[in-house]
Parts: structure tokens; C-alpha cells; sequence
């Protein structure tokens, strides 16, 4: 278990068998799959899902082509918003097929990114739309439409995306939001100093909203927005186990950073020495090897040079790529395993997912219900190291195999080359397992349906819910099998230009029931066992509600 425990009441209900399982760790962040024979397969469905949407290329340098899920009717299935093209558009999802919705706002041409939070705690999810060198627009959802706010946040200059979780603990969810700069006006400060962490930047600083209940503030001595970054991602999540939010901030040609919060609304700075993403372009978040605390997973460039047999090409791609290669931090991926303190150290090399091309958004999530976390990311296309083999043009996939990672072959599994940005995986068919969807610099936005788990495997969903169905951000679950544990820190699951369902997606394999421990922000502890699988599940602290059984999920709610 977390080292929360030493901290938690546990209550009990009469009309609920509550008891706290312990079962032993090490199980390398899976549930246990029960011996389950799964592949990892995946069938191009775009056209047939009704997603129509192209990117055009806007947002020099990074891109502003992403894609954000949400169910924002709440009728039970994910909808998707995409942005990067002429206009961002909003599509329903009407039960496996998506539908655009014509009423959605526009907003200009200036849209850089979006957060779907319900802020205001009333179970609907309300929208963020973030846009360079203007004000953002705090959209509220009422009852499934959106209406514009009157929220005055001030304007902002080159947001690429936000975060969001209760900072400070007085029960409303506050919002982070992470700043770029535009390449269109200069380089980094990074992009010439090659070695060492650069303090002053030339970026743009990131602001952190307070929320007042009528309001949001802008709050100027954190410890957040000191300095001027070019940050890409951003994750609020607990990493020393205090039951505090601290925040993880990937950081453009400069090293990462973690915030460590004091519980007095402030947070103290600590850079990520040694093997780091000098161009850390994700933050993903989780239990990777099965401690209990939350590990850091980024996104970065890995560009194998040395496999160019052709001498004149291998020196133009040496001169294209420099100032990315010449940097002793700039070597791939980089998986981030916290140590319960805080202090995050790299052990990229050891699982297998360093060598990832020029990584984007990432999602860690089992994508064949065998039990244990896969690893997708998008790739940007920018050349074809090797034109014979294009490997690093294609989505990185990685199988989780034993204690590592194996990399996949992405083009025998239908997956196709993309100049990827924003990636996101989602069950939009309700069938129990994680589809995918890409959104390219310049393209279609491209849905993979996932069908190499059919029947062969159980899987278990479930988002952790206050009275008023709010998504409770800082929640843990401990999902446990005969064949190990899996620990969940609920967080709002923003990434680079994406943001994933609040909903978790476990596998099972063969397994046909799991126990489930969750332990509330406020201490309250909760053991829910025999939980069946196949099912989607609404977990307050009065009992677990069903919200699907996906053997019946092509009915609407």
C-alpha cells in the first residue's frame, strides 16, 4: 500500500463488507492477468466512427493540434473535442459513432489548447479553451450545453495546455496553466546552452489559478510561475505521499522540474538533475513498477544517426539535427521512477522505452487487458532516418513484457505514420478495451479501433465521484487480484495537446472479479470487494454504482 496509510480513518458502512485487503507488491504495476493469451492489434475506423476532422499545421514549432476527451452530456460515453484546424470542434458520441455538434462556440483562429474541469463542482464538465496572446475562455456546462462565462482570467500569451487539482485544500479545484514560447519570435534560451539547466529563460512564466467559488484568481507567489519556461506538459499528482497535489512541468531545450507542495500554498522548485528530457514534450503519470507511488513518464528525442550507412545523408541529418543531438541530455525517453520522496530518477534504459523517435503525447494504459500498463506515443514526422525501415514515424507502441518493455512493430498492428501531436487512448465503443486516436500536425485526425482483445480478456473501469458525480482528484484506488495490485492516483489527465477520460481502464485478463480499496483526499478509506468485471463503475463513499456492463454497451443510457 501508499505510504498514505499510516494516515487514513477507515469508516464503515452496514450495507457494505469493508475490509481492507493486503496483498504483497512487486507485481510490477499490473493486477494480474491469470495467464490470458492477448495481442496488442489495432483497425484503422476514422470513416466508420464519424470523427471528421483535419489539422492545418498552425502553431509553429510544437503545433496546437490536439485532442481532449470528456463526457460532457454524462450519458455514459466519451465525446471527443479537436482542435488544430480551421475552428475547434465538439463531436457527441451517440453510442460508438461520433456526431458533430454544430452549436459548439467559435472562438477565432488563435486556440492553443483546452481542459475539460468541472470547476465548479456540479458534475458536469465545464471547458478551458486556452489561446495565444488573449484571454482564455472559461466555458460552463450546463446540463450538456456550453455557455461562455463571465470568469475574467486575464490574458495570457502562449499557453499550451493546464492541469488542474486542489492546491491548497479548501475544496474546489484550482487550475494550473503551462506556458510556451512562440518560435516564431525566437529560440529558446536552451537551444544554444547544451549542458546546463538554464535558469533564465526566455519563455513565458505559467499561472496558477486560485479558485474562490465565485472566481478564479490569479496567484502570483507560489513558487509556480517564477521564472519565464518554455513548458510543454504538466501534471498535478502526488509524489511524496503527503496527500498533497505536487505538480511535475515538462520543459522545452531545458531540463524538467518538480514543485513539492508545502501545504501552506506554495511549492518548492526542484530540477531534475542528471538524465532528463532537455526537450521534454509529455507527462504522463503512473505506477510503473508497482510500489505504490506515482512515476513520471516524457516524451523526447531519440533520432539513431548512427544507423545512416549514407555518408552525405547521415552528415545533413547531422546538421538538421544538432542542437538537438549535441546535448548529453538529449538521449529519448525518459521513465521517471519516484522513490516515495519526491526524487524521481531515470530508468528508461532499464524498462526498454528510451529509443522512441521524436516523441509527443503519451498514454500509459493496458491496451491488451493481459494486467499489466502498455505504452503508446505519438511521433512527429519530421524525416525517415532510415527510408527502408521508417520505425520512428510510426506511434511508438511498447507491450509490457515481464519487467520490461518490448517494443512493437507498429505497422503490423495497423497503426500508420503520422507527424503526431496529441494522442489520447479511450473506450468510445464501450467494449471494454482502450481505443485510440491521433492528431497530427498537418492531417486527419486518424481513431484506431482496438480489436485484438475481443472476448479473450476482463476489464474493469471506474472514476472515483463526490455526491454531486464531481470527479474526485487526489482519490487512490488499489485494484487488487490474486495476482497482485495496481495503485490509481486519480488525476484530471492532461498531456502534451490532450487530455484522456477521467475514467480508469484496468485489465484483468481472465480474472472475473478484483477487490477495490479507495482512500478519499479527506482520509476516508473504502473496501469494495468481489467487484465483477466487464463493467463501468460510479465509486462514491456510499457504495459502487454500475454505469455500463459492457455486454450491453451499445444501449444508450
Amino acid at each position: 500500500m501508499s505510504g498514505r496509510a499510516g494516515r487514513r480513518r477507515t469508516l464503515t458502512l452496514a450495507t457494505l463488507a469493508l475490509t481492507v485487503l493486503v496483498v504483497s507488491a512487486g507485481c510490477l504495476g499490473a493486477v494480474g492477468g491469470a495467464g490470458v493469451d492477448t495481442d496488442i492489434q489495432f483497425e484503422e475506423s476514422t470513416e466508420s466512427s464519424g470523427l471528421d476532422y483535419q489539422t492545418d499545421g498552425g502553431g509553429a514549432g510544437n503545433g496546437d493540434d490536439g485532442v481532449y476527451v470528456a463526457d460532457y452530456d454524462n450519458d455514459g460515453w466519451q465525446d471527443v473535442l479537436a482542435v488544430g484546424g480551421e475552428r475547434p470542434a465538439l463531436f457527441r458520441n451517440t453510442g460508438g459513432e461520433f456526431a458533430r455538434v454544430e452549436s459548439f462556440p467559435e472562438f477565432g483562429d488563435a486556440v492553443k489548447g483546452a481542459l475539460f474541469v468541472d470547476y465548479d463542482g456540479d458534475g458536469w464538465e465545464d471547458l478551458l479553451v486556452l489561446r495565444s496572446h488573449a484571454e482564455p475562455v472559461l466555458l460552463h456546462n450546463d446540463d450538456g450545453t456550453f455557455e461562455r462565462s463571465d470568469t475574467d482570467l486575464g490574458n495570457l500569451t502562449y499557453p499550451m495546455g493546464a492541469t488542474a487539482a486542489d492546491y491548497d485544500g479548501d475544496g474546489d479545484t484550482d487550475i494550473l496553466v503551462y506556458q510556451s514560447g512562440d518560435w516564431v519570435d525566437r529560440k529558446p534560451e536552451g537551444y544554444f546552452s547544451l549542458y546546463q539547466f538554464v535558469d533564465e529563460d526566455n519563455g513565458n512564466r505559467n499561472v496558477l489559478y486560485e479558485n474562490t467559488d465565485d472566481g478564479f484568481e490569479r496567484v502570483e507567489d507560489s513558487g509556480l510561475s517564477e521564472a519565464d519556461r518554455w513548458s510543454l506538459a504538466a501534471s498535478f499528482v502526488d509524489l511524496n505521499d503527503d496527500g498533497l497535489p505536487d505538480v511535475h512541468v515538462a520543459n522545452d531545450y531545458n531540463t524538467d522540474a518538480i514543485y513539492l507542495n508545502q501545504g501552506d500554498g506554495s511549492f518548492e522548485e526542484r530540477v531534475l538533475r542528471g538524465n532528463t528530457s532537455r526537450n521534454g514534450m509529455s507527462s504522463e503519470i503512473a505506477d510503473v513498477n508497482g510500489d505504490g507511488r506515482q512515476d513520471v513518464f516524457t516524451t523526447n528525442i531519440y533520432l539513431p544517426l548512427d544507423e545512416v550507412e549514407d555518408k552525405e545523408r547521415h552528415e545533413r541529418l547531422r546538421l538538421l539535427f544538432g542542437n538537438v543531438l549535441k546535448s548529453g541530455r538529449t538521449k529519448g525517453n525518459t521513465l521517471m521512477i519516484n522513490d516515495g520522496s519526491g526524487n524521481l530518477t531515470d530508468r528508461a534504459v532499464k524498462y526498454g522505452v528510451r529509443e522512441g523517435g521524436w516523441g509527443w503525447a503519451a498514454s500509459l494504459t493496458d491496451l491488451d487487458n493481459d494486467g499489466d500498463r502498455d505504452l503508446i506515443h505519438a511521433t512527429q514526422y519530421v524525416t525517415q532516418i532510415d527510408p527502408d525501415d521508417p520505425h520512428y514515424t510510426y506511434p511508438m507502441l511498447f507491450e509490457r513484457d515481464g519487467d520490461e518493455f518490448r517494443n512493437l512493430d507498429a505497422s503490423e498492428r495497423n497503426l500508420t505514420e503520422h507527424d503526431g501531436r496529441g494522442l489520447v487512448t479511450l473506450d468510445y465503443d464501450r467494449d471494454g478495451d482502450r481505443d485510440v486516436i491521433v492528431a497530427p500536425y498537418d492531417g486527419t485526425v486518424t481513431v484506431y479501433e482496438n480489436v485484438g482483445v475481443g472476448d479473450a480478456a476482463n476489464s474493469v473501469a471506474f472514476r472515483v465521484v463526490d455526491d454531486a458525480g464531481s470527479t474526485v482528484y487526489g482519490a487512490e484506488v488499489v485494484a487488487s487480484t490474486p495476482g497482485g495490485e495496481t495503485v490509481v492516483q486519480q488525476t484530471v489527465q492532461s498531456d502534451f495537446l490532450s487530455q484522456e477520460s477521467r475514467v480508469t481502464h484496468l485489465g484483468l485478463g481472465s480474472r472475473e472479479q478484483v477487490d477495490l480499496t479507495v482512500t478519499w483526499p479527506d482520509g476516508t478509506e473504502r473496501t469494495y470487494e468481489d467487484v465483477a468485471a466487464n463493467q463501468r463503475l460510479r465509486i462514491t463513499k456510499n457504495g459502487v454504482e454500475t454505469v455500463v456492463a459492457y455486454d450491453e454497451s451499445n444501449e444508450s443510457d
